[in-house]
C-alpha cells in the first residue's frame, strides 16, 4: 500500500512539471506582509476570489496551513517571447493552473485530508469578483500568497529554481498534507 508521499509523487509525475520537492510545514515562511506585495504589484488584487483581499482572513489561512505536517512544492516552466509582457505571463499561468487543477482532481480520487495552493484562480476568463459570487467555487484554488507564503524564500529553502533565464516564466503550486 502506498503512503501519501508516494501517491502524491506518483500523481504529479503524470504531468509536465519541471521540479518538485517535499518539505515540512516548519520550512514554510509565512508573513502577513505578503498581501502588501499583492496590493502593490499584482493586477489581480481585489479582482479574484482566490486572491487578497477577498480570499479570507490571512491569519486564519496561515493557521489552516499549519494544521498540516508536510508539503510538496512543484513548478512549471515555460518560455515566452518577453517575460516582461504581463499578458503573456497570464496565458502561461492559465496552463499552470490547469495542470494544478487536474492534479488536485486526480489526488481527490486517491487521498483525503490534503490542501492545494497555487497562483490564483484562472477558471473564468474574467472573475466576477467582487460584484458577483464565484461561478466555480469547486475548482477555485487559492493562491499561496493569500495564505501568507513567501514563495521565493520557500523555494530557496527547499532548493527549487525560480529562474531559468530571461524569457522563461516559473510558476509554483503546493500540496499540503
Amino acid at each position: 500500500m502506498l503512503d501519501k508521499r508516494e501517491i502524491i509523487e506518483q500523481t504529479i509525475l503524470e504531468y509536465p512539471i519541471c521540479e518538485y520537492t517535499f518539505g515540512e510545514i516548519e520550512q514554510i515562511p509565512f508573513s502577513d506582509k505578503v498581501w502588501f506585495i499583492c496590493e502593490t504589484d499584482c493586477k489581480r488584487y481585489g479582482h479574484s476570489w482566490a486572491c487578497p483581499p477577498y480570499c479570507g482572513d490571512i491569519h486564519e489561512s496561515i493557521r489552516l496551513c499549519k494544521t498540516y505536517q508536510h508539503c510538496l512544492v512543484f513548478s512549471t516552466v515555460t518560455e515566452v517571447s518577453n517575460s516582461w509582457d504581463q499578458e503573456a505571463c497570464l496565458k502561461v499561468k492559465h496552463t499552470h493552473e490547469e495542470i494544478t487543477r487536474n492534479i488536485h482532481a486526480d489526488l481527490s480520487k486517491r487521498l483525503q485530508n490534503f490542501y492545494v495552493l497555487s497562483t490564483g484562480c484562472t477558471a473564468c476568463e474574467q472573475c466576477g469578483c467582487p460584484k458577483e459570487p464565484c461561478r466555480h467555487p469547486e475548482s477555485r484554488l487559492p493562491s499561496m500568497e493569500s495564505h501568507g507564503i513567501v514563495i521565493l524564500q520557500l523555494t530557496d529553502e527547499l532548493g527549487l529554481s525560480h529562474s531559468f533565464g530571461n524569457d522563461t516564466i516559473v510558476y509554483f503550486s503546493m500540496i499540503l498534507f
